[in-house]
């Protein structure tokens, strides 16, 4: 009975991730029949990368929120990038409507990366006040796709060659609201990234500030590679090919340099030896953030056996019981620093 027991849970997880990357793989491998456009292949690689990505964490870590935003991220990459390799010069009237998919979507992909950026790595806001930026800027983007999705004001930035398949009167106070609006919008959100990151680096732990610097080493790696590009082609093609280094990086982080990972590591070495295997064993899902009832839930404990172990972690580690301070932090920093 258990080995069934146990074996559903973890197909159920797999069903997600194959999901995302069967989705993605089936827009971009679309795309690509479509012929080769060098100046739309970084989304091709991007949609790719990010489904890829997420698929992957969310195997290693299901349901983990940082890899649901990745997915978003790479189908809607998919899809623009699709719209876009059909769309071009002699297209058939049915392909209007893929050439209006690579275009409007583009402000939903800005604003699911900004979100991705804000919540890196573990797909939560740094406080109430960065999920307000992170509100603020959903509405701003669905404002300018909505904008994008009646009226043909980005096509030419796009490079999309079809018509728009909508004709809606009003096009040229469209298009002024939009070079008011988008343009500033776009390079706002980039902007967001490097406040966000900046801030959750000067509150990061070691662990997170190893995520962190990988990361930073990619985005480092693909900023030069767009100003070499820029200096001696006059392109920023290669900046944009070198850019799906960032999501690969990234995802790595969250794989291997999670907290996660280091609990794993733990657990091979035995984890603290002053404790049971049974207290490490619980001390390993205090530091996944699981309560006591969790706990007991996913150890197929009572509660009333779960509270003794957690009470007999507390005082094997000398942790003091006092308002002043969690002994559930306490209890795994002591984790991290044995």
């Amino acid at each position: 009975m258990n080995p069934v027991t146990d074996d559903q849970p973890r197909a159920a997880d797999a069903l997600v991730p194959l999901l995302v990357l069967g989705v993605v793989v089936a827009l971009a491998s679309a795309g690509f029949a479509h012929g080769f456009r060098l100046g739309n292949l970084h989304n091709g690689l991007l949609a790719l990368a990010f489904g890829g990505v997420a698929a992957w964490t969310l195997l290693a870590r299901p349901h983990q929120r940082e890899a649901l935003l990745f997915a978003a991220v790479g189908v809607l990459e998919g899809l623009l990038f699709l719209g876009r390799q059909v769309a071009h010069p002699g297209a058939g009237a049915a392909d209007t409507w893929w050439g209006w998919f690579g275009v409007w979507p583009l402000a939903l992909v800005l604003a699911v990366t900004t979100w991705a950026v804000l919540c890196f790595p573990e797909g939560r806001f740094l406080s109430r006040g960065w999920q307000r930026v992170g509100v603020a800027v959903v509405v701003v983007a669905a404002g300018c796709s909505l904008l994008s999705a009646l009226w043909p004001v980005e096509y030419d930035a796009a490079g999309v060659r079809t018509p728009h398949p909508l004709e809606i009167a009003g096009v040229d106070v469209a298009r002024g609201i939009w070079d008011a609006v988008a343009h500033p919008a776009y390079a706002l959100f980039q902007l967001i990234w490097v406040v966000g990151v900046l801030a959750r680096w000067r509150r990061a732990n070691g662990v997170l500030r190893n995520q962190l610097a990988v990361l930073g080493l990619a985005v480092a790696l693909a900023t030069a590679a767009l100003l070499i590009g820029l200096v001696v082609w006059h392109s920023p093609v290669l900046g944009l090919l070198t850019t799906p280094l960032i999501p690969v990086a990234a995802g790595w982080s969250m794989v291997r340099l999670s907290l996660g990972r280091v609990i794993e590591e733990k657990r091979a070495v035995g984890g603290l030896e002053t404790l049971s295997s049974r207290e490490n064993e619980v001390l390993d899902l205090m530091a996944q953030g699981f309560s006591n009832k969790a706990i007991s839930e996913q150890l197929h404990l009572s509660i009333k056996t779960v509270e003794p172990i957690v009470s007999s972690i507390f005082t094997k580690l000398q942790l003091p019981a006092d308002s002043t301070t969690n002994r559930r932090v306490l209890a795994v920093l002591a984790l991290l620093e044995d």
